[in-house]
């Protein structure tokens, strides 16, 4: 099974955004110019999608998400894979999360839970941070450099 990962289109994000509400993911902020959304595609099928805020040399990863009937085959490996290498790329030194469900996933991929009062003001800052996901949320920070 060969997945294809690229840079959304606008005419997906309605796909997109079908498959995080399906998986209980926030969609609320989604077009924000700041934030860039990629897509796993299988036959030309949206499978997966993972999306990054970014704020200069740090980042915030934005809802790795893949269909029910395609989990446990390592697709979320290969977005997640796809989108660290995108943060080489530009640059962004650390990659941080917000989770209440993915928290021992992303430890096995060297993410570590950090405080809140830890988070760089920029990500404090964010939508998802402030309003989005509860304050009782997992924050987690990977070093790319």
């Amino acid at each position: 099974m060969k997945i294809t990962i690229r840079k959304a289109t606008e005419n997906e994000y309605r796909a997109i955004i079908h498959l995080l509400a399906s998986n209980a993911l926030p969609t609320a902020d989604i077009y924000e110019k700041n934030i860039t959304l990629f897509v796993g595609l299988i036959d030309e099928k949206i499978i997966a999608t993972i999306g990054i805020e970014t704020y200069g040399e740090v980042a915030l990863l934005r809802s790795l998400c893949v269909k029910d009937e395609l989990k446990n085959q390592k697709l979320g490996e290969k977005m997640l894979s796809y989108l660290l290498s995108f943060c080489t790329h530009e640059k962004i030194e650390t990659l941080y999360l917000l989770t209440t469900t993915a928290e021992r996933y992303f430890v096995r991929h060297s993410f570590e839970k950090i405080t809140r009062e830890e988070t760089p003001l920029a990500i404090q800052q964010t939508r998802e941070f402030q309003d989005i996901c509860p304050a009782s949320a997992v924050v987690m920070a990977c070093n790319i450099t």
